[in-house]
């Protein structure tokens, strides 16, 4: 129920600290009314009490407000706002140290759930300078964040329900520079020494008490966006086809997550732990495009009433994934892609299904990568996705090829091997009933399969039926080609007829 409000509220603080769009001449004046027209056009209602002194101004009892939908309002209270013109050239923007944020949300049965957010950044030192066609933003804190004060139920802390939230930036540094005129090009850089989020949940009704701490080491984050005067907020499709993009890297050298909990089960306790790990990431209208890669994982959990000890750890763990939004006349590409290399198991874990340690226990890697074309007749956008209830990709369009460029299943003594190429006739639904018939090749490779059954009979996990079915249809679709060695050519024809080596199978 509270996890739009932590989302929503971060991100409203950070466009109270970083105003990034804000076109203004190194008066404090205009400064401040280009600050407010950035808010405004976010969809931000914004008041306050303007005192001018020579050059510096001062804006008193500021209010910032938020309507996120008909049911969520987000207040911000500022007690002031200052603003003065230095010799140096820079304006210094001088905010509270604490900053005060209300959540409010009153569902359809009038329902209300409130939450009241601290927002502290200690020395902070944030200055601006520039020209009305590049500025640059400045800002540096010894700590930055926020907390959860207090949550309530109908306007009071429940009974049943209690959550406590702190997220703590420290050593940051960030500038920030914006080019433009009727396209404004948003370059920005971030760091931090390092990061942590922790918190806790009590529910007393189950019983449930959870507290947990995520910590990231030396953060970086850089972006580029180009944003013309519509804005992602106002229409998605219009300003992607306006020509808004964006590109984004985060890193961090390390991270640890520990989390407690004790339930009516027994008490557990689970960690998880990365080294250097990165998430990038695209938007434009040619797509979206996200890759998140991380390296030496290590996963633990431990349930000391039943004596168990689970671990798994991995030397590199890279997903990715680009896909077309917005419905276009022509081609547009689309792929995935997940790599996983050096999976191990804790004795623990492994004896759960192999006490007898039958099967190898070498590290384990999958690969999976496929790539494609497509038409869109219809945007997916997240308000189209949503609007479709039974979601059907072939509701928004057409695919046209489809190609399997890596498979590889390496674990247990057995390694598998897989490519593929097709088209697709969008004309013909009724061949493979309800899907675009499909042409072309694929082939397979097994390596250990007569092995891995041999094993797999030992263990005695499955009948004698089901493992003499998986040989026969091994002996049906592939041949042997070396020492326990198994490959099989496949191919669909243009009638629709499939064939596994020459021999046809449909």
């Amino acid at each position: 129920m509270y996890y739009k409000f932590f989302r929503l509220i971060y991100m409203s603080c950070i466009l109270v600290f970083i105003p990034l769009l804000a076109q203004a001449e190194l008066s404090t004046r205009d400064a401040w009314d280009n600050l407010k027209k950035l808010l405004e056009n976010g969809g931000y209602q914004v008041i306050g009490q303007e005192i001018s002194v020579g050059s510096d101004l001062s804006i008193k009892n500021v209010q910032i407000s938020f309507e996120v939908d008909a049911q969520t309002d987000i207040n911000f209270d500022i007690s002031s706002v200052n603003l003065t013109k230095n010799k140096d050239g820079f304006i210094y923007i001088r905010l509270p140290e604490e900053i005060y944020v209300q959540y409010l949300n009153e569902d359809e049965f009038g329902y209300k759930t409130e939450a009241s957010i601290l927002v502290r950044a200690r020395e902070l030192d944030f200055k601006v300078s520039g020209e009305l066609s590049q500025v640059l933003y400045q800002l540096t804190a010894s700590s930055a964040g926020f907390a959860l004060v207090e949550l309530l139920d109908n306007g009071v802390p429940s009974p049943d329900f209690s959550a406590e939230m702190e997220f703590v930036l420290a050593d940051v540094d960030s500038t920030i520079r914006a080019t433009g005129g009727s396209t404004i090009e948003i370059t920005s850089l971030l760091s931090a020494s390092g990061a942590s989020i922790k918190g806790g949940v009590n529910v007393l009704s189950v019983p449930l008490e959870l507290n947990f701490q995520y910590v990231m080491g030396q953060l970086k984050s850089s972006s580029v966006s180009n944003e013309p005067k519509v804005s992602l907020d106002e229409d998605f499709e219009l300003a992607l086809a306006k020509g808004f993009s964006s590109t984004s890297n985060f890193t961090f050298d390390t991270s640890q997550m520990r989390l407690n909990a004790t339930t009516p089960g027994g008490p557990l306790s689970l960690s998880f732990t990365t080294g250097p790990s990165s998430l990038t990431s695209a938007l434009s209208q040619s797509g979206f495009f996200i890759q998140s890669d991380n390296e030496k994982s290590k996963f633990n959990l431990n349930l000391p009433s039943n004596e168990w000890n689970f671990e798994l750890d991995f030397q590199e763990f890279s997903t990715s994934l680009n896909i077309p939004l917005l419905a276009k006349s022509g081609e547009q590409e689309f792929g995935m892609s997940i790599n996983l290399s050096g999976l191990n198991l804790s004795d623990t874990l492994w004896d759960l299904f192999d006490a007898g340690n039958i099967m190898p226990d070498d590290p384990a890697s999958i690969k999976f990568a496929i790539e494609g074309s497509t038409i869109l007749d219809e945007g997916l956008t997240s308000e189209a996705i949503i609007e479709n209830q039974n979601f059907d990709p072939l509701e928004f369009g057409q695919i046209l090829r489809f190609r399997l460029k890596e498979f590889l299943l390496d674990a247990l003594g057995l390694k598998v091997e897989a490519n593929g190429s097709f088209q697709f006739d969008n004309a013909d639904f009724e061949t493979f009933e309800g899907i675009p018939r499909p042409m072309g090749t694929a082939s397979l490779r097994i390596q250990g399969s007569n092995a891995f059954i041999d094993r797999l009979e030992n263990m005695q996990v499955l009948p004698s039926e089901t493992i003499m079915g998986a040989r026969m249809m091994l002996a049906l679709i592939m041949r042997a080609t070396g020492d326990d060695v198994l490959l099989s050519e496949f191919e669909i024809d243009e009638q629709g007829k499939v064939y596994a080596n020459g021999q046809r199978l449909r």
